[in-house]
């Protein structure tokens, strides 16, 4: 399947926001991930802001630094 968003890339952000409350925040229904008319951006920084656990953003980090990780190999 795809790789994982970058979150570093603006292309990709929204689909970043929403992959990473899909995988990291409970939810049932969608309205558990984010309200009505709000972005999955939006609905993201509040989840990181509010509720996301130290560990959790640790995590979500580390994801990141394996593609920074690649593009230095790369490079």
């Amino acid at each position: 399947g795809p790789g994982l968003p970058r979150r570093d890339r603006e292309a990709t952000i929204p689909r970043h926001a929403r992959l990473m409350l899909i995988l990291f925040k409970p939810w049932v229904n969608i309205s558990d991930l984010k309200e009505g008319e709000q972005s999955w951006e939006e609905a993201y920084e509040i989840f990181l802001r509010d509720s996301c656990s130290p560990r959790i953003k640790r995590i979500i980090d580390n994801m990141q630094l394996l593609h920074e990780c690649r593009d230095s190999r790369d490079d």
